[in-house]
């Protein structure tokens, strides 16, 4: 978090960032994304959130149409127009709701699909930038190890113009889901590059952290023996201590007056079993 909040002060004081925070599945890589949101807003930041669509049939770029939707909808004509300038026609193109705003705006010109695509770019990033002179902006996209080719370009394209302005981009990925080939990797690579840019792996909770866990789930002191137990077994992984604490309660094990906490076995719990079995399925 510390790192994140001072991504934030960054962005605030004029100087944008984007930071990507990768992990296995159950990391708590939204969970850090959620407390930095609750943390922006107390600073007078806006916050909006993007998530990409595992399956297929979502629209392109549809990581950056959910925040952009969000913001149009929510602001008014003139203050969006200010905003917008002359790219709202490029932008109502991708975003229906602006010519809600503005019933009298233009087609885009027509233009080769290459240079089409850099205007739309332009435009939205200029807008984003102006939209955080007002107040700064923070734009998290969840998931993007499920994002398409043309959202990744536009955050390549958004990175090498953040300097300067009140806005800092949260990205959230699976570092598991990428090979050397996924085209997520490909932009990590490219936005390594920029100045503005930092990665954060986010690893499973301390032996400590675990006990401290255990303790407000429970609301007691767990034995040390059940702290060392389900730490080894779980790696410190939240999702998969949480499933665990979760079977052990509805078993009766989780605390008793026994030195290991009555815990006489752990098992997988079916909630994680299937989160693995899904990943499995998309294997060869």
């Amino acid at each position: 978090m510390a790192v994140l909040r001072q991504a934030l002060d960054d962005a605030m004081s004029g100087h944008g960032r984007l930071v990507m925070l990768a992990g296995e599945p159950g990391i708590g890589k939204t969970r850090t994304a959620q407390e930095l949101a609750s943390h922006a807003e107390t600073q007078g930041a806006r916050v909006l959130w993007g998530r990409c669509y595992e399956q297929e049939g979502a629209p392109p770029y549809w990581p950056w149409v959910q925040p952009i939707r969000t913001y149009v909808q929510g602001t008014d004509p003139e203050g969006l127009q200010s905003e917008m300038g002359p790219g709202a026609a490029d932008i109502a193109d991708l975003i229906p709701e602006v010519c809600l705003k503005f019933p009298g705006v233009g087609a885009p010109p027509a233009l080769e699909p290459e240079q089409a695509r850099f205007r739309l770019f332009d435009s939205i990033t200029a807008f984003l930038k102006n939209a955080a002179q007002n107040r700064p902006l923070v734009i998290v996209l969840d998931d993007l190890h499920w994002a398409d080719q043309d959202s990744l370009l536009l955050l390549q394209f958004l990175a090498r113009q953040l300097e300067g302005s009140q806005l800092l981009v949260v990205g959230c990925y699976r570092d598991v889901e990428l090979s050397r080939q996924h085209p997520l990797s490909e932009t990590l690579s490219e936005l390594a590059r920029e100045p503005v840019f930092r990665r954060e792996l986010l690893q499973g909770l301390s032996w400590e952290d675990t006990g401290r866990y255990i303790q407000a789930t429970v609301g007691q002191s767990p034995p040390r023996d059940l702290v060392d137990r389900i730490h080894a077994h779980t790696e410190g992984n939240p999702f998969f201590m949480t499933e665990v604490l979760r079977l052990l309660s509805d078993r009766g094990e989780l605390i008793t007056e026994q030195a290991d906490g009555g815990v006489q076995d752990i098992s997988v719990p079916e909630s994680v079993r299937e989160a693995i079995g899904q990943r499995l399925n998309r294997l060869s």
